[in-house]
């Protein structure tokens, strides 16, 4: 047996890796985005605040969000690929630059007086038949205007992308971070667009440092003109990121405790932050001033470019480790390798709408939903077996097997949510008898009361949720154990029980309820999970801010290290719970043997 044992626990960690991957990405693939309702707008809207587009990227940050889920690619991304995501926010720019307001106001001008040209002969037409009284002459006017429309000549403005591009530019820009800040630098040094005669749009990004590129500068075709205003905008943008995706990662967040060492490096990474942070320039500003920055880039980038060099053992790393899902299973691991080797408890992260650990707010919500299934499971068990074992002694009774069958099967049909509505609100003051509180686990008077009361107050307050919870596994338990005895009744070892002369009753719980509890014992063993899982439907009727109101409520909010660890801990039960129904096999019948 302990062989066998060991087995298994060894088979449930690869199990539970397997099972954590799935979940994971499951969990983070599916719609909506995280934390959108913990920051101003969510991130929903690309047009938000410069300071709420900055929290909800410390946001990400924290909580590893804007990493890929298992595979980083991220050291294979392009100049053009940053170029064109960048061209997506500049064309959705609505902060004009200086002069591009006054050039705006020119193009309506021409596009006014072009419409009333087109539309001269037309317009001369309409106004000779409104100043017309001849009704007849009216009439001859308005029809040699042959149904004709008037044309609208259109202001010469580039359309704006669709909210959805730049929502996903923005986040690709800004999700990238520190692997895109050589081509943020490239793209701020020598991005150039140019516009043909027709409107065609084309960029490109030449590096201004070497004289020997400075050829590309030159027009892709005859008649081509540059773009300054497109050019200005990229070009803004491109050092506008820098200063952010340049800035480093904290290696001790606020309240967390480190030694000397580390606390001195996050020092030295908030002076470096606070010191590229500003180095950046406002649309349409002088060349100096540009010229100015950019030396500052370059002088820092030729300082830490060993951060951004691109070798093979760091395109390895980042592409299996710099993940989300790496992350997540770093903090699991019960090996802490830093400042030295040692154990320690895994750790389930903290929570995107509590702000405090996982585990903590997983406890603080636990118990509601233990004490709930906890009797909901005695008392099915304690109702359903003795019904299943006299159904199976009186099979075929008309009170014991068919009528006591057909009424739990009644129960089985009726869902719970309607059962539930139905109790609060008839056996409540809602509309009913004032028998039992509507909603919540106690009065909220605790304070006020002695032990004996809060204890009573308590049980009303559990009676009708717990009565809601179990009727419906009556029906499956006592079919189970009807079955399971109907089986071993039938055995020669009975029959011989019997023939010796044992009376009946001790024939049935002595030798007969034992073998044949073994269909109930897998039942129980699955029955773990429910525990910490709750009932989100019956806590939700009642208000029991129990673990189902807290999965449920986390879904909403996004809330993903919360979701994460409630279903790890119940797949941790749901394998602990197949282990001990092995074990119990053995206990019940002596003759199973696993080794």
């Amino acid at each position: 047996m302990m062989r066998y044992i060991a087995r298994r626990l060894l088979l449930m960690v690869p199990t539970l890796f397997a099972i954590v991957m799935i979940i994971f990405v499951m969990v983070n693939v599916a719609p909506g985005t995280p934390g959108q309702a913990l920051s101003s707008g969510g991130g929903e809207r690309a047009d938000q605040s410069a300071n709420a587009r900055e929290g909800y990227r410390l946001f990400k940050e924290q909580y590893h969000l804007d990493k890929p889920v298992l595979f980083n690619t991220r050291f294979l991304i392009s100049t053009g690929r940053v170029q064109r995501e960048l061209e997506v926010l500049a064309a959705n720019m609505s902060r004009p630059l200086p002069g591009e307001d006054v050039a705006r106001h020119v193009a309506d001008t021409v596009a006014d007086v072009l419409t009333s040209l087109v539309n001269a002969e037309l317009l001369a037409i309409l106004a000779e038949a409104e100043r017309e009284e001849d009704e007849d002459r009216r009439g001859e006017l308005l029809a040699s205007a042959g149904g004709r429309t008037l044309v609208e000549v259109p202001s010469p403005r580039a359309p704006r992308p669709e909210q959805r591009l730049v929502f996903r530019a923005e986040n690709r820009v800004e999700d990238w971070g520190q692997s895109i800040v050589p081509q943020l630098l490239e793209i701020a040094h020598g991005y150039l667009a140019w516009v043909s005669p027709e409107g065609e749009r084309r960029a490109f990004v030449h590096d201004d440092r070497q004289a020997a590129t400075r050829a590309t500068s030159t027009p892709p075709a005859p008649g081509w003109r540059p773009d300054p205003i497109m050019t200005e905008r990229v070009r803004h943008l491109a050092i506008q990121r820098l200063s952010v995706n340049a800035q480093r990662r904290l290696v001790v967040r606020d309240g967390e405790r480190a030694d000397e060492r580390r606390i001195a490096l996050n020092r030295e990474i908030r002076a470096e932050n606070q010191l590229v942070r500003g180095w950046v320039w406002e649309p349409g500003a002088p060349a100096a001033t540009q010229a100015d920055v950019l030396e500052r880039w370059d002088a820092w980038y030729a300082e830490h470019s060993a951060r951004y060099r691109r070798t093979v053992g760091r395109a390895v790393r980042d592409f299996f480790f710099d993940t989300r899902f790496a992350h997540y299973m770093g903090n699991l691991m019960p090996i802490e390798f830093r400042p030295r080797l040692r154990l320690r408890a895994p750790d389930l992260g903290t929570s995107m709408r509590f702000r405090r650990p996982v585990t903590e707010v997983i406890g603080q919500h636990w118990r509601y939903s233990v004490l709930l299934s906890v009797i909901s499971l005695i008392l099915s068990y304690l109702i359903a077996v003795p019904l299943g074992v006299m159904a199976a002694v009186r099979q075929n009774g008309i009170v014991w097997d068919r009528g006591v069958g057909i009424l739990l099967f009644v129960l089985f049909s009726l869902p719970s949510f309607f059962a539930a509505t139905v109790v609060q609100t008839y056996l409540t003051a809602a509309k009913g008898w004032d028998i039992f509180p509507v909603s919540g686990f106690d009065s909220g008077r605790a304070l006020e009361m002695t032990t004996l009361d809060h204890t009573w107050d308590v049980i009303l307050h559990l009676v009708l949720p717990v009565a809601c919870l179990t009727y419906g596994s009556l029906a499956v338990l006592s079919r189970y154990a009807r079955t399971g005895l109907l089986d071993v009744i039938r055995s020669d070892y009975i029959r011989t029980a019997r023939a010796k002369g044992v009376p009946e009753w001790m024939v049935v719980m002595r030798h007969a309820v034992r073998n044949g509890m073994i269909p109930i014992l897998t039942l129980l063993g699955s029955t773990l999970p429910y525990l910490i899982g709750g009932s989100i439907i019956i806590e939700y009727i009642f208000v029991i801010d129990g673990m189902g109101q807290l999965m449920l409520q986390s879904i909403m909010q996004r809330d993903y290290n919360v979701i994460m660890g409630i279903l790890l801990l119940s797949s941790v039960l749901t394998l602990i719970g197949l282990l001990l129904s092995d074990i119990s096999y053995a206990l019940a019948d002596p003759r199973i043997d696993f080794d």
